[in-house]
Formats: structure tokens, C-alpha cells, sequence
């Protein structure tokens, strides 16, 4: 299971909320353990006083899941983002299982 966290537009690179965010990502790989890699990039508007969050995970055998939040907290936007990310991995996961169901159901009505 491969990690990343990168930080954008930002001089300081802050170690607790690196440190959180790994945490927060290894929670939705252990959650979903077909997920490979999980790639999480926070871009700071200093201007704005805005964090973006944006988390792409790659599953075995299927396309990447995007999810990007907007908030002015640094922590909340990575659960937002996290929480997003997740729900789109859950909906995957029914959708895949009804097709397995599906062709089972197909296969045993034809023997």
C-alpha cells in the first residue's frame, strides 16, 4: 500500500498535518483493502486563507476515485476529502458485488 502526501504553495511544511493526513489515508486503506495507492494533495491559498484537498485512490483492477474538498480548516478539509473518497469506494464496491451476483444468478439459471 503505497502513500502520498504532497503540500503545495507553502513555504513551511507543517509535520502535524502531514503526520494526520498519513494517518487519515492509512484509515481509508485499511477500510478498503483492494485500494493500492492513495495520493493526497493539499494546496494552500495563503491569500484566501483556504486549503484544498484533493485524494485520488487506486483500486486492483478498476479506474482512480477523485475527490476534492474546499474548506478553510486544514484538518476538516482532509476528512471531508477522506470521507468523499470513501463513500465513492463504497459505492464501487456494491456495484461491483451486485455484478458478481448478477452473473452467478445468470449461470444457475441456465444449468
Amino acid at each position: 500500500m503505497n502513500i502520498e502526501v504532497t503540500m503545495r504553495h507553502s513555504d513551511v511544511r507543517i509535520e502535524a498535518l502531514n503526520e494526520y493526513a498519513q494517518k487519515r489515508m492509512q484509515q481509508l486503506a485499511e477500510r478498503f483493502p483492494k485500494v493500492t495507492k492513495v495520493s493526497l494533495v493539499i494546496d494552500i491559498d495563503v491569500k484566501k486563507h483556504m486549503y484544498m484537498a484533493e485524494v485520488v485512490a487506486n483500486r486492483l483492477g478498476a479506474t482512480a476515485v477523485g475527490a476534492k474538498e474546499f474548506s478553510e480548516s486544514a484538518k476538516s478539509v482532509i476528512d471531508s476529502a477522506a470521507a468523499r473518497a470513501e463513500r465513492q469506494l463504497l459505492k464501487m464496491r456494491i456495484k461491483s458485488r451486485k455484478g458478481v451476483v448478477r452473473k452467478q444468478r445468470a449461470a444457475s439459471a441456465k444449468n
